[in-house]
């Protein structure tokens, strides 16, 4: 039944009728207003928990939703105690009430759940249920993501007008569910890199800025690493781009799992990677950035010598706001300048601008691979 058909469908002319009818058109109306703002799942979840309780009074319900291969009911979100007591609660399709909901598409109510034994009290984590009305989370082109349940210790305690009413309410939940689902669908694209999981490098400039902003406020410091994979067309080239695929994924793998929290790992481009560190000076910054590096060519030579892959490593930039620059995309490019520095001076080396030795990385201690600008320049100059 359509919506203008529910509100408007008796005949009597009894005043407490049409005050109840036009009561729920203004339910239903607050309802999609707050749907409408909530395009977030977090949002969403509080403005129809605080709707169901405020404007419903209805203190005991629990949303159940199909996972992703679409046979089995869990829970989504529910009343405090509904939540704690059957969290963990699952149902496939056409099991108990809930399931056969989802396999039929049409609401059951039951005014007394002990004379119906297709209701399993939640897998009997729930045994103080009276009464009890599921109602699929049907959308506009009918496809069912999953099932609205209210409960109510009474038995009797629905009216016969509520399976209508509470199906008009479902469809619009379940519309609005599915619209912030798309939504951080397409905000996890742009968030996250397909192949290494990473952060994209659009997210990485956007939290860039975000720090800057926050430094220059409060007179804060942050650094920024770029590092690059070396000979990467090499492998690419003789051992074929799934290899080429593999040695991104690994690398990403050591890369997050050796950083901060509060640190930002993205993948740049290609083979390239950007990290930013909040709080973190240019003396961190380099330890980190040469961490990585020993990381990155001790760990993949462990993982590929079974595919017999020559060694694999990262030359890496470190640039530091504000010593290396005055806005992000300053401190971004003395980052890359010493990025290509590095790869100049023969690669698998971390290259800042604090003055240490410039003595070739395969000579020396693990410390000192980390070099600065000018004696770079110096020793690119003798070339």
């Amino acid at each position: 039944m359509k919506l203008d058909e529910y509100l408007f469908n008796f005949t009597d002319n009894n005043t407490e009728k049409l005050k109840e009818r036009f009561f729920e058109l203004l339910i239903l109306y607050s309802l999609n207003k707050n749907l409408n703002l909530s395009i977030q799942l977090e949002d969403l979840l509080n403005t129809t928990i605080n709707f169901l309780k405020d404007s419903l009074k209805i203190d005991e319900f629990c949303f159940m939703l199909l996972d992703n291969n679409r046979k089995v009911l869990k829970v989504w979100t529910a009343d405090k105690a509904t939540f704690e007591a059957a969290k963990d609660v699952t149902f496939n399709i056409g099991e108990g009430i809930s399931g056969i909901v989802v396999k039929t598409g049409e609401p059951i109510m039951i005014q007394d759940v002990n004379k119906d034994s297709r209701f399993l009290y939640y897998k009997a984590k729930l045994p103080n249920i009276g009464s009890f009305l599921s109602i699929p989370l049907k959308l506009s082109d009918n496809r069912i993501i999953g099932v609205l349940n209210i409960h109510k210790k009474e038995i009797n305690a629905f009216k016969t007008d509520d399976r209508i009413f509470f199906s008009i309410i479902a469809q619009n939940l379940a519309n609005a569910i599915e619209r912030a689902r798309l939504y951080e669908k397409v905000q996890k694209e742009a968030m996250y890199d397909d192949l290494t999981g990473l952060y994209t490098r659009r997210y990485f400039f956007e939290n860039c800025y975000r720090e800057f902003s926050e430094s220059v406020r409060f007179g804060k410091t942050f650094s920024i690493i770029l590092a690059d994979i070396d000979h990467f067309k090499y492998f690419n080239d003789t051992y074929g781009h799934p290899t080429g695929d593999a040695i991104l994924k690994e690398l990403s793998s050591i890369l997050i799992t050796n950083v901060r929290h509060s640190d930002i790992v993205c993948r740049y481009g290609g083979e390239e990677f950007a990290i930013l560190l909040p709080n973190t000076g240019k003396d961190g910054a380099a330890f980190t950035a040469d961490k990585l590096r020993t990381l990155v060519e001790t760990n993949l030579a462990e993982i590929n010598k079974s595919k017999d892959i020559g060694k694999i490593t990262i030359t890496a930039g470190v640039s530091t706001y504000p010593d290396d620059g005055n806005t992000v995309d300053e401190v971004i490019s003395k980052a890359d300048k010493f990025l290509y520095l590095g790869k100049v001076r023969g690669r698998n080396m971390v290259v800042n601008s604090t003055p240490v030795d410039s003595t070739p990385a395969d000579k020396t201690p693990v410390d000192t691979n980390i070099v600065s600008e000018n004696s770079l320049l110096q020793d690119i100059a003798q070339h």
